[in-house]
């Protein structure tokens, strides 16, 4: 019963904040309402925040404080957030939550695209996200590609415009891609030849 009533009162805060935040914007068109959006990491501070993102999508409060988000925010106030983990020169994206009020999809693109900016400024070499929702194509608007059935990758180094890697690098990534040739290589059979 209390914990109901907590979400109640936080769904009723959110409503009053963005009645007012739309009571600002509405001489804006549809495609201007993600103006503003800040994607950034998440700080300590943001936290309860992302709890109650977290709360008012059905999930528990705890994750916040478990688990790392990259945010985007508005005016101070966090939208949305997507979990990320790190691995070598890679960044991992999960879990997605936002503002149950705020439009999702061009709120979920811009998470992507700047988890991949974010990405780039850290010299991480790729950036792999798995939705939990099949249906969103939200990491293809952001310019991901699809690997996989449901893992989209952003190579960060070829959407920076950097090209940095050696040939040997492409090779094996075709390698990667369909797996070690059935045939052995030109070369070696000249060598043998």
């Amino acid at each position: 019963m209390l914990r109901e009533a907590e979400r109640e009162r936080l769904a009723r805060g959110l409503r009053e904040a963005h009645k007012a935040q739309a009571a600002g914007r509405r001489g804006e068109d549809r495609a201007g309402l993600t103006g503003g959006i800040e994607v950034r990491w998440g700080l300590l501070e943001d936290e309860a925040k992302v709890a109650d993102l977290l709360e008012l999508n059905g999930m528990p409060r705890w994750l916040a404080f478990e688990e790392r988000y990259v945010v985007a925010e508005r005016s101070g106030e966090i939208l949305g957030a997507l979990r990320y983990r790190t691995e070598s020169k890679r960044l991992l994206l999960g879990l997605l939550v936002g503002d149950p009020w705020t439009e999702e999809r061009p709120l979920a693109v811009d998470l992507y695209a700047g988890a991949g900016r974010l990405a780039r400024e850290m010299g991480v070499g790729e950036v792999l996200a798995r939705p939990f929702s099949r249906a969103t194509n939200y990491p293809r608007e952001a310019g991901y590609h699809r690997r996989g059935r449901r893992e989209w990758r952003l190579d960060v180094a070829r959407s920076g415009g950097v090209r940095d890697e050696p040939e040997a690098g492409r090779w094996r990534r075709l390698f990667w891609l369909f797996g070690a040739p059935a045939v052995p290589f030109v070369g070696l059979l000249r060598k043998q030849g």
